[in-house]
């Protein structure tokens, strides 16, 4: 299985819980990814140039090989389901009830 180029997408000044969010599943899934940083402050991020993230323009942004996702939560289920167990770590209990409050603590 080839490793694919993943990277998240930050607030410059990392003040984003939503991207720690996104960064604590990564961790917790042993991937390896690189941070990048956009600078709300300045609009950074509503220019042309910051192609291809259209949908919200906000951060957390994941890019994953040629997908792009944001939203954190959106983010941690779809690393759970593309890095399924066994072979990566589980992000979310087993347990309906367990893995509901896991939910409603990363919401």
């Amino acid at each position: 299985m080839s490793k694919p180029a993943i990277t998240l997408w930050s607030d410059a000044h990392f003040f984003s819980p939503y991207v720690l969010s996104a960064w604590v599943a990564l961790q917790e899934k042993g991937l390896s990814f690189h941070i990048k940083t956009i600078d709300l402050d300045s609009g950074e991020h509503l220019q042309p140039t910051w192609q291809g993230y259209g949908q919200t323009r906000r951060v957390p942004l994941l890019q994953i090989d040629d997908f792009e996702l944001s939203e954190s939560s959106a983010i941690a289920e779809y690393l759970e389901d593309r890095f399924a167990p066994p072979t990566w770590e589980r992000i979310y209990p087993l347990d309906l009830e367990n893995r509901a409050r896991a939910r409603q603590i990363q919401a």
